[in-house]
């Protein structure tokens, strides 16, 4: 290996390990502290995959540097899991059903109304609850028979133009509801339902954090050669701004339910990785449906590749999970997670 190569090889090695730990430790550290990390936690799989090809290099070339990437990505080994994973199902037909997903507003604006379609796997699928998410209510409905209980949280004023916001139907009654309110502007929202299921109330929070706004565009500009500094800087800044936005407005979640009486549930499209510090507060005291009963790379918004998980159900231990899948079948731009619990406490 001649001098150059040797030098080239040691600082792509030392960059990749660097920015591997800074992945780590992205989820510990509130934005509102340090929000570089948060960028490093955002392209944690970047970080991960590079390692792993350099090991498969340096054992393919016979250098004992292979044991640096290896040991740093047993260390880690923790954060894996979040993204990947092996399962089976423990699912009866007794167990409650529930389903998240974002229906990028039932594709009016895109390739036809996909409420119909929405519906129908509703009840194929024999859900006892679904939280829709960037619903417009005023293009379309959801069975009322199979699903009799039903309430739209609207985004701001009772009469606004679409009717749009988050709906939960439920075969279940819904006693209680509240929309937690964030402390600015923005399009994104959450709330809380109280549901009583054969006597034992569960709070199921919905939560909508805000959007990154990345469309397909940008991330092609991003990976092309032609891309300018001051494009990198306003993209980069851009981030930025939502990033912080999401740790004010996970903090604002975690404070309307920090005095739950019930068993609380969190589902909902976060708009982070698992390598967050959004999805670390999240998480803290609950369960990963995903880690607990889900298979392979966890993937759930699809555009411009299937690669990352932004949508999640998290639990209380009261709740055991016992079937995790992410549905492709209605069209959108996020997956629809399936998952199904018992009520052990």
């Amino acid at each position: 290996m001649s001098k150059f190569f040797k030098r080239i090889t040691d600082i792509l090695n030392g960059v990749a390990i660097f920015g591997l730990l800074l992945a780590y430790l992205a989820p510990y550290v509130d934005p509102q502290d340090f929000w570089p990390l948060s960028f490093f936690g955002l392209s944690y799989k970047v970080w991960l995959l590079l390692n792993i090809v350099l090991v498969l290099l340096w054992l393919f070339m016979k250098k004992r540097r292979w044991m640096y990437n290896a040991f740093f990505l047993l260390i880690g080994f923790q954060f894996a899991t979040r993204n990947l994973q092996y399962n089976t199902s423990d699912y009866q037909p007794s167990d409650i059903k529930i389903a998240t997903f974002n229906t990028h507003v039932q594709n009016v604006y895109g390739t036809g109304n996909t409420t119909k379609q929405i519906d129908q796997h509703l009840i194929d699928g024999s859900y006892d609850i679904a939280i829709l998410i960037e619903w417009l209510d005023k293009k379309g409905s959801v069975n009322h028979r199979s699903f009799p209980y039903q309430q739209l949280v609207r985004l701001g004023a009772k009469r606004n133009k679409h009717d749009y916001g988050l709906k939960v139907v439920s075969k279940y009654k819904i006693i209680n509801w509240e929309r937690i309110k964030y402390d600015h502007y923005t399009s994104n929202m959450a709330a809380y339902f109280d549901i009583d299921i054969d006597g034992t109330v569960i709070r199921l929070v919905a939560a909508h954090l805000q959007s990154n706004r990345v469309s397909s565009a940008d991330y092609h500009k991003l990976v092309s050669a032609d891309i300018d500094k001051e494009y990198a800087f306003r993209f980069a800044n851009k981030l930025r701004r939502r990033i912080l936005l999401r740790s004010e407005q996970t903090k604002t979640i975690l404070n309307a339910i920090q005095d739950s009486p019930y068993p609380v549930m969190i589902v909902g499209d976060f708009n982070d990785t698992p390598q967050s510090y959004t999805y670390q507060q999240l998480k803290k005291g609950r369960k990963d449906a995903f880690i607990e009963r889900g298979n392979g790379w966890g993937a759930t918004y699809l555009k411009p590749f299937p690669l990352l998980r932004i949508d999640y159900v998290l639990h209380d231990p009261e709740l055991a999970c016992t079937s995790y899948e992410c549905i492709f079948t209605v069209p959108s731009d996020h997956a629809l997670v399936s998952t199904s619990f018992r009520i052990t406490d």
